[in-house]
């Protein structure tokens, strides 16, 4: 049977929607909160000077990040590890053979961590370059890759660098049907999210504050950015289920 991004749509959608209360009670405390929780308390990166930008002016931006990094920047990676440890136990709560209630899929979610923190590193680096440069070849090398985190939660044994390494090889043929459905949830994701964060913007300039609005819509965008990881691993799920039926 031919994999084809409608497929995959329709498989992750439907895995969803006959584990959504499990993956709820993992999602909302795990990968929502700990963003919304940083995108409420924690200043914003400085923005880009505005174009043309010369050099003193880029210097004087590295310098504010560098003085906003010093300050918050490991409020962001705490809550980015507190959300690789929630997409984790999401995947071992549906890929584990021995079908663990949520208690059990967290415990070994926290046992076996670092390996899926590694994982989410390693996929992290191509597709950060990848969106640097230009937003399509990011996402497909994400769908390529989405395999990764089913693989190590599936195979016990499996490390990080060959989870990955099995993704890439097992997506091969794959790819276009991968990006198809990761480009379909980050289309979707992104027109919800544009328009909230330039509310969001305009609620943090000087004489617009209005913190009951602020935190709506900071908790709408939280909200969106754990929905877009939760489908991507969704994607990634469905796409292992399959090719583990091909044999690939």
């Amino acid at each position: 049977m031919t994999l084809t991004f409608s497929r995959l749509l329709a498989d992750a959608w439907l895995l969803f929607r006959r584990e959504a209360d499990l993956i709820g009670r993992l999602a909302l405390p795990l990968v929502v909160l700990p963003a919304f929780a940083v995108q409420l308390l924690c200043d914003p990166l400085p923005p880009l000077p505005p174009a043309p930008r010369d050099q003193p002016m880029l210097e004087a931006w590295i310098a504010q990040v560098g003085v906003w990094g010093q300050t918050n920047a490991i409020w962001y990676l705490l809550a980015d590890a507190v959300g690789v440890y929630g997409l984790a136990a999401i995947a071992i709560l549906l890929l584990d053979p021995d079908r663990p209630v949520v208690g059990g899929a967290l415990r070994t979610a926290a046992r076996r961590f670092v390996p899926f923190a590694l994982t989410s590193l390693l996929v992290a680096i191509p597709v950060g370059l990848g969106m640097w440069f230009f937003v399509l070849p990011g996402l497909w090398v994400q769908g390529r890759l989405s395999a990764a985190t089913p693989l190590l939660a599936r195979a016990t044994r499996q490390n990080a660098a060959a989870a990955v390494r099995v993704s890439w090889r097992a997506t091969r043929g794959a790819g276009f049907a991968l990006a198809g459905a990761v480009v379909s949830v980050f289309l979707l994701q992104w027109l919800a999210i544009v328009p909230l964060l330039s509310a969001d913007d305009w609620l943090r300039q000087p004489g617009n504050d209005n913190p009951l609005v602020l935190s709506l819509v900071d908790g709408a965008i939280a909200l969106l950015g754990g929905a877009y990881h939760v489908a991507v691993l969704m994607i990634g799920v469905a796409a292992y289920l399959r090719l583990a039926r091909r044999g690939t």
